[in-house]
């Protein structure tokens, strides 16, 4: 989140720095390593059938600057997979495979340790089994003492056939604990495999200190070694492990031949309704699977005749799943009403899904009754400031269903904004007006992608004259939002949020003076004080503008601070970026920045020298994500973002320091400041330095 006149620079600094750590960098220097990353997923993403089952999770990360890049996959019960290391470069591929003997639902990330600690988005999960429940992949509650607990497993044998889809053994095991009620992680390990995933256990006051517990694996070959099970601690530490049971199949027969199947075959969208001007692509998806490898050859049969043939490679016997695509681009949507295709296998063997279907609708819009709603009569003349509201019915026909509908209104401009209508809909435009104004404005709407259909004008006139105020006031703010570019929201592609209000001097006080005032939020979030000089009675407009690449609601208000204390009243507002509602904040959010410094805050020698930055984060509560942050300076630079995380049981009160910074020429006096951006918004008090080399 940015603020203020300084949001625009800062989103463009980072490609702009001098500085070997992404400030005042050397022509002769490398530039501070960069980690983006690429879709990270889990497949299949939800899976329902026999188990064991495999879900394999896939990520890509581009690291610039760095020869080799570290990192772990992170999960949602806590645990962490191994450190690994590969070569740095463009799109690096990376994966974790795990597999499930029991249904279960979570999630998993990439951390990128070095060149810099970066954690991609997650990639949720759900494996059902069936005829066995779901267990959630998360922590038993925190204040949950640890009991002292033990294990007992006993083995399997088995010697027969050990055709597809294989021959599962059963290993069974008995968890106690010293007392009860208690909290028990713990997880299965193989001499073959290694740890399974991590698994929770929860004794209430009224159960038995004594857990049965059960596990199983599937082989396709002649295989003998041990399991046992190992007692975690909250971190992942082994607490107690115990015996080992021996396992051992002996396959008499030889594996059945390959056989293939296709499965979970969609189309989105299954459903397009707007604009029939343009060509429009509709993607269908389907997951085929070998019980070997094997190569697999498909066909797609669509519904105008078109037949499409596919062949797919499995060549690990760990890895036997593929989504495969066809993408269906229709030339003129608005000839076709909708159509369908099925996918089937080929070789080796004979399956079939399908068909999918996607419809097309191509409704029109019809704007009508554009008017003034207040303040009436017009032209008016009375007391102000005073909210102005136009309206306009906008009407959808020829549609299946609500159908998406973008607008936006002319002065005071508005942002693109979405919603869904079917029949009619009135339309609104709010804002406020503290002085003699009169003008016009009209709304324009479109369904995506189609041509913009402009409503008639709509004039309003506003002439103020009401009795002065007995004391000074504040309006409750009014929220514009406005997106300059289309596409996705980003860094770079933000959503402009604006909170303006009204400071209304009467007659009766002392000119000129200062007020001092501060924007805040009901979440404990702040801005930098600031002052407007009052130089005579009247009203004078006060506003605040921040830039959101996510969605985002949040409550937002001025606290008068002097020559009086005042506080408007609190107004709540929303941004939905790429149509993806905002998510409830759960956790802590942050409220307070301070201790800021930068030293040496005046340096007179021999460049390049080093800097360092220090400032203090405080939250109200563990944070469910990373609290994001960076400094941003008056010279139109910024610092790279960074994360520093406030988890349950730790302290809520850290120090960040960014030391990674070389001046490396002269600059006269710099000011800045941290922000925090990620839950929330607050700053530090701005500290400046100075670098003079000789």
């Amino acid at each position: 989140m940015f603020s203020g006149s300084w949001w625009r620079p800062a989103l463009t600094a980072v490609a702009a720095l001098s500085l070997s750590a992404g400030l005042l960098a050397a022509p002769a220097q490398a530039a501070a390593p960069s980690v983006g990353f690429g879709g990270v997923q889990a497949s299949p993403s939800r899976y329902t059938g026999s188990c064991p089952a495999a879900v394999v999770f896939s990520a890509t990360v581009t690291v610039k600057g760095a020869a080799r890049v570290k990192y772990r996959w992170v999960r949602g019960d806590g645990t962490k997979g191994p450190v690994r290391t590969v070569k740095a470069g463009t799109g690096i591929r990376l994966q974790d495979r795990r597999t499930f003997s029991r249904g279960a639902r979570g999630w998993q990330a990439v951390q990128v340790l070095s060149p810099r600690k970066l954690t991609s988005k997650r990639a949720y999960f759900s494996v059902t089994c069936e005829g066995s429940p779901v267990v959630n992949t998360h922590r038993p509650p925190a204040d949950t003492p640890a009991p002292r607990a033990s294990a007992e497993v006993t083995g399997d044998v088995y010697s027969g056939p050990c055709a597809a889809p294989g021959r599962s053994l059963g290993f069974r095991g008995t968890i106690r604990v010293s007392r009860v009620p208690a909290a028990v992680s713990y997880r299965w390990v193989d001499s073959d495999g290694g740890p399974l995933g991590k698994e929770d256990l929860w004794f209430s006051a009224k159960d038995s200190p004594r857990r049965a517990v059960s596990a199983s694996r599937t082989f396709l070959a002649s295989q003998s070694g041990t399991r046992w099970i190992e007692i975690l601690s909250p971190s992942g530490k082994v607490l107690a492990t115990s015996d080992r049971a021996p396992y051992s199949v002996t396959c008499t027969t030889p594996p059945a031949r390959p056989t293939a199947s296709v499965t979970d075959l969609k189309v989105d969208p299954a459903v397009f309704q707007g604009a029939c001007t343009a060509p429009r692509t509709f993607t269908f998806t389907a997951d085929i699977a070998a019980s070997k490898p094997t190569t697999v050859t498909y066909e797609w049969l669509r519904s105008d005749g078109t037949k499409v043939p596919g062949e797919w490679e499995f060549k690990d016997a760990k890895d036997l799943t593929k989504t495969v695509s066809l993408v269906w681009q229709v030339a003129d949507p608005s000839k076709v009403t909708g159509g369908s295709a099925s996918i089937r296998i080929t070789s080796p063997g004979r399956s079939e899904a399908g068909p999918a279907k996607f419809a097309i609708t191509c409704p029109s819009l019809a704007l009508s009754e554009e008017k003034v709603v207040s303040p009436l009569p017009q032209p008016y003349t009375g007391p102000c400031p005073v909210t102005v509201r136009t309206s306009v019915k906008v009407t959808v026909t020829g549609g299946s269903g609500p159908a998406p509908v973008e607008y936006y209104w002319r002065y005071p401009g508005t942002g693109i904004q979405r919603t869904d209508i079917s029949g009619t809909t009135t339309l609104t435009r709010d804002w406020p007006e503290g002085s003699n104004a009169s003008s016009t404005t009209n709304l324009l709407v479109r369904l995506p992608g189609g041509p913009w259909i402009e409503s008639q004008r709509i004039g309003w006139s506003i002439t103020c004259k009401a009795a002065e105020p007995d004391t000074m006031t504040v309006s409750k703010p009014v929220i514009t939002t406005w997106k300059r570019d289309g596409g996705e929201c980003t860094i770079k592609n933000p959503y402009q949020v604006t909170a303006a209000s009204l400071i209304t001097a009467p007659k009766g006080m002392s000119f000129p003076f200062d007020v001092t005032y501060q924007w805040r939020w009901a979440d404990g979030g702040y801005w930098h004080k600031e002052n407007v000089k009052i130089t005579g009675p009247g009203t004078h407009r006060v506003s605040h503008s921040w830039g959101t690449f996510r969605s985002q609601t949040g409550k937002i208000f001025v606290n008068v601070l002097t020559p009086t204390a005042l506080k408007s009243e609190t107004t709540e507002y929303a941004v939905t970026c790429d149509g993806k509602p905002p998510v409830p904040n759960t956790g802590g959010t942050v409220v307070s920045v301070t201790d800021a410094k930068i030293t040496p805050s005046s340096y007179t020698g021999t460049c390049p020298v080093n800097l360092k930055a220090v400032a203090t984060i405080t939250v109200s509560a563990p944070t469910t994500e990373p609290v994001e942050y960076a400094w941003v300076f008056d010279n139109g630079r910024s610092s790279p973002t960074d994360q520093v995380d406030f988890p349950a049981g730790g302290p809520l009160t850290k120090t960040v320091v960014w030391d990674q910074w070389r001046a490396i020429e002269s600059s006269g006096p710099v000011t800045g400041y941290l922000q925090t951006r990620i839950p929330n918004t607050a700053v530090s008090l701005p500290v400046t330095y100075s670098v003079t080399c000789t």
